[in-house]
């Protein structure tokens, strides 16, 4: 299977990626204020959330698009070209099968 199966397939793995890290932020920043309740430290807190926010994007960038290939390959199946051509292409040796129509 091609890793961008169509035109636009990026932007499926940036939504995921911008998902997980807004998640981690939230979290981070939701956990942190109920943890500390009532004397939040306002720097302490902003400096985890601003490197959780410089950091998960980075570290979940394969991550993201593996993430959205399975989500794309759930909805939509391997058509009966693109099977043929990975078929063709490992019976070659190929590492990467030749792009379809």
């Amino acid at each position: 299977m091609l890793i961008e199966r169509q035109p636009g397939f990026a932007v499926g793995a940036t939504t995921a990626n911008t998902i997980v890290t807004f998640g981690s932020f939230l979290t981070v920043v939701v956990i942190g204020s109920i943890a500390t309740y009532p004397n939040l430290p306002a720097v302490p807190l902003m400096a985890t959330s601003l490197a959780i926010a410089l950091v998960v994007p980075v570290l979940f960038y394969r991550g993201s698009y593996t993430t959205w290939g399975a989500i794309d390959l759930a909805m939509h199946p391997l058509e009966p070209h693109e099977v043929a051509d990975a078929d063709a292409a490992l019976a070659m040796g190929e590492e990467k099968p030749a792009e379809g129509p």
